[in-house]
């Protein structure tokens, strides 16, 4: 099991942990910590989306990634709007914006060579 987390290319295990972590996030936040009506509200199902894209960020899919960097900036774009909050919701919203920022971030540094790869190819076939 050491050797395949090993052999896992840097930003992927960037992107899953950050994404892990987001999730236990927003359930805590939406359930426990401090959420929209006691004993927990619909928000909590704000993880579903980061549920459905870890398998494929974890498995390193082009495409999925692709949609992912685009998609955690809602997430991105909650956290700049939740920030005024008062009390414990300030706390999550900066830990939720750290956390979105670094999968985004980790995303795009894992897609930059492909897509400069492809590119290229795009520019070699062109030639011909």
């Amino acid at each position: 099991m050491l050797s395949g987390l090993l052999k896992k290319d840097k930003y992927v295990l960037i992107a899953s942990a950050a994404i892990v972590d987001l999730i236990v996030l927003c359930v805590a936040w939406e359930w426990i910590i401090s959420p929209l009506r006691p004993g927990g509200s619909w928000l909590v199902l704000k993880a579903v989306p980061l549920i459905i894209m870890l398998p494929g960020v974890w498995r390193a899919n082009v495409y999925t990634m692709q949609w992912s960097s685009m998609a955690i900036l809602i997430y991105t774009t909650e956290a700049l709007t939740r920030i005024t909050e008062p009390g414990w919701n300030m706390w999550m919203a900066i830990l939720e914006l750290i956390l979105s920022v670094t999968v985004f971030i980790a995303l795009l540094m894992y897609l930059k060579p492909i897509k400069a790869a492809a590119k290229a190819k795009a520019a070699d076939e062109a030639k011909h």
